[in-house]
Formats: structure tokens, C-alpha cells, sequence
């Protein structure tokens, strides 16, 4: 399937770290004893084991290539601590609010994760259990973010407000910047307010520049180090107007390609390690990368699903679309018939595996593809028309892009306040 940044929801974006995105390596325990309960930390009540860090610094290293010794794997393990501690706070939260996760809600987010990664049921469990990890490291992580979600959908959410006059300010800055480029930049930011913390900050920064360039994970590191609302998504900051950035931070990415990482970076407040994940003019095109636009229409399988009912969603979604003219309708139509639809405006075909290129590349504007099997879905393509991306953005759209970031400043607010009255007896 075409992946959409559209549709995820905060839980997915806190629980999907790709950890098979780049090169594995397992990391040596230093409490391999499953017995060794000594205690990292003390959070209000709860305790966080050597065994409980341990795990976690494991389920990192699957993404980052750590050092096994000396002061980078200090300075990891105090960075990976400080975020299980948020989750414990997280966690207490939620029960003092009366919010519970169930284990199922639990499984089938793992259950996603794998489907996602085109893993077979099972898959990660297996593939944990085989570099040494706990799978229960991961899926407590999990539980926390989807708790937290539900945290901040029940005491926050109802607080956000986005009013029409906004909308509209947003609105009219997209239009009269239509001929400059927006940049799509990830961020990695470390405070330093004191002459103290200013030299720890550059020292973690130098760190995690070092892990970055020799193949980590930005999204994973970004969730561990980074000290800003867009940590829980991975450092993602989405597209930025020249002026919406720190000015030295703007200064570095004019001067960036596409997939560079720049830093660290001197700013207000602070070291910022930075990725241009992307750049974009008003049509939604990248300068560098030829795109087209295309919509895909998809119907879920059953689990385990047999010929008959592969043919039955086939039939189903093929008539479902058959009358639709253009990308909206095939979208819309896929919909109301218990679907799902997307545009994507942005598709580099020659990032596409084989099979999807193959289907999409002979197809003329406004033609439907056949329907083809992607997993766990049936799936049907549409070429949009070129002009398609050069449409302001919907007022919906504007206005969820609104709320979220309102919703990140809020839940980092909520998470320092819980942070300062709580109590923290950090032992390591």
C-alpha cells in the first residue's frame, strides 16, 4: 500500500519506530540475568529495573549502532532512562484518569507494526526474541503511547480549538507563498540554558550526529534524545515556510539536499541535529524528485483468506469503482462502499517495489489499474491529473494540521507538569 502521513494518528506515530529500517545489530546486555531486578530509577511508587533499561537500550540498538562501552553508552543509557520515566508518568496517568489499555489493544498494534512491515503474524515477536530482546520491552512501550493517546484525547482534546480565523490566516499564508519552497525537516533539539548543560548538550549531540552518520535511525534517535513535542513523532516538524524556522536552523537548510543531516547546530535555546526529509513548492511537487499523483482505493482481506474470498473483495471493489471518471470519485466511491481511499500527490515510482511500479507506470491520467492483492488488502490505482497537487489545501485538512500542533504543545506542557511534582530517584 501507499503510505499516507495524512492518516496517522498520534498512537501510530508514537509506536511506529521502523526498527527494520536499517542495518540490525544486537547490543550486549550488561543485566543479562533475567533475575536481576536491581533498580535504575523509582518513579512516585514504581521502579524501573537494570533489566527493565537494559531491554529498552537493547530494542534501541536494533536501530542504532551503539557503542558497548564508555561514556556514549553512558550518555545513551541516561537519555533512555529519562523516556522511561516520562512512559511511568505516562502510565500513572493514565490509571489516576481511568484510562486502560487492554492487552488486545496492545496486540493489535503489534499485530499493525508487523502488517505494515509485511511481516507475518508473529513476526516480530520472533525477530526480538532472536537478537535477545524482550518482546514485552517493546510492547510496554506500546502501552504507554497508546495510553498516553487516550490521555490527551480525553483531557486535553476537548481544549483545543481552532477558530475559522486561523484557518483562514493559514490559508492566505499558503497562497501568497505559492512560488516559494516549503521544507519538510526533522529535528533532533537538546536544551542548554546554562554554561553547564550547554557542554552536556553539545557532547549528546556530537553523539547522536555520529550514530546518524553511520547508518542509525533519525526517527528512533529523535524519540530518545530529542527534548521537544515533535520527539513523539519521530522529530517530524512537517513542511516549514522560510520564517517558521530558528534562524540558524533556516540558514543550514537552504544549503541541504534532500536525506542530508546537518548539525549540530548552534539556536535559540539550544544544539539542533536537522534532516531535510523533503522539500516541496505550492503544488506539492519536490524540485528534485519527479512525482506524480495517485489515488489508491483498497479493501481489507479477511485473516487467513481463502481463493474464494480473495475473488470476492476483488469483485466487490472493482464494482464499486468501475464508474468512477477521476482520482476524488474512485476515493470517494471506494469509501462508501466500506473501503478505504487516498490520494498521494507526491509518489516517486521509482521508489515503488517492482509489482506496484508495474501496475502504476503504463497507466494514462484518469485510468483505474486492475485490482491487485498488497498484503493484507485489495487494492486498485488511479492516475491522478498533473494539476491535481496544484490545489490549495481543504479547510479540513488545515484545520487537523492546526489542532495537532496544538495538541503537541498542550501534551508537552502536561507531561513537565507531571514531570516537576512528581517524585524520580534516579540510582545509575
Amino acid at each position: 500500500m501507499i503510505p499516507n502521513p495524512k492518516t496517522m494518528n498520534l498512537a501510530r506515530t508514537l509506536c511506529t519506530a521502523v526498527l527494520f529500517a536499517c542495518g540490525l545489530s544486537a547490543l550486549p546486555a550488561q543485566a543479562q540475568d533475567r533475575g536481576d531486578r536491581r533498580i535504575a530509577a523509582i518513579v512516585n511508587r514504581d521502579a524501573i529495573t537494570l533489566y527493565d533499561l537494559d531491554q529498552r537500550i537493547r530494542l534501541i540498538g536494533l536501530g542504532a549502532r551503539v557503542p558497548e562501552t564508555g561514556e556514549s553508552r553512558q550518555r545513551l543509557t541516561s537519555e533512555v532512562l529519562r523516556s522511561m520515566i516520562n512512559e511511568r508518568l505516562q502510565i500513572q496517568e493514565a490509571v489516576r484518569q481511568g484510562v486502560d489499555v487492554t492487552d488486545k489493544e496492545v496486540q493489535d498494534q503489534v499485530l499493525e507494526i508487523e502488517r505494515r512491515n509485511r511481516m507475518d503474524r508473529g513476526g516480530l515477536v520472533k525477530a526480538l526474541r532472536q537478537r535477545n530482546v524482550d518482546p514485552r520491552a517493546f510492547e510496554d512501550q506500546v502501552r504507554a503511547s497508546l495510553a498516553w493517546n487516550k490521555v490527551i484525547q480525553a483531557k486535553i482534546m476537548p481544549q483545543v480549538r481552532v477558530s475559522d480565523a486561523e484557518v483562514d490566516v493559514v490559508l492566505k499564508r499558503l497562497l501568497a507563498n505559492k512560488d516559494k519552497l516549503q521544507y519538510r525537516v526533522q529535528e533532533i533539539f537538546l536544551p542548554a540554558d546554562t554554561p553547564a548543560q550547554q557542554a552536556r548538550a553539545l557532547q549528546t549531540a556530537q553523539f547522536v550526529l555520529a550514530q546518524l552518520r553511520g547508518g542509525a535511525s533519525f526517527e528512533i534517535l529523535a524519540r530518545q534524545f530529542s527534548q521537544t513535542g515533535s520527539a513523539s513523532q519521530g522529530g517530524d516538524m512537517g513542511f516549514l515556510f522560510e520564517g517558521q524556522m530558528d534562524p540558524e536552523t533556516e540558514r543550514a537548510v537552504k544549503q541541504m539536499k534532500t536525506g542530508q543531516v546537518a548539525g549540530p547546530i548552534r539556536g535559540t535555546g539550544g544544539y539542533y541535529i536537522i534532516r531535510l526529509s523533503d522539500r516541496r513548492t505550492f503544488s506539492g511537487r519536490n524540485p528534485d524528485v519527479k512525482t506524480i499523483a495517485v489515488a489508491q482505493a483498497a479493501m481489507r482481506l479477511p485473516e487467513k483468506p481463502t481463493p474464494a474470498q480473495i475473488k470476492e473483495t476483488q469483485e466487490k471493489l472493482a464494482k464499486a469503482t468501475a464508474g468512477a471518471k477521476n482520482c476524488d470519485e474512485i476515493v470517494k466511491v471506494s469509501r462508501e462502499a466500506g473501503g478505504t481511499g487516498t490520494i498521494v500527490n507526491d509518489l516517486v515510482l521509482e521508489q515503488q517495489r517492482p509489482p506496484i511500479r508495474a501496475i502504476i507506470a503504463p497507466l494514462k491520467i484518469n485510468q483505474a489499474s486492475r485490482p491487485a492483492t498488497e498484503g493484507a488488502v485489495i487494492a486498485i490505482y488511479m492516475r491522478c491529473a498533473d494539476d491535481l497537487a496544484n490545489k490549495p489545501p481543504a479547510e479540513k485538512d488545515i484545520r487537523e494540521a492546526l489542532q495537532r500542533q496544538k495538541l503537541g504543545a498542550f501534551a508537552e506542557r502536561y507531561l513537565k507538569e507531571l514531570r516537576r511534582s512528581a517524585y524520580v530517584d534516579i540510582r545509575v
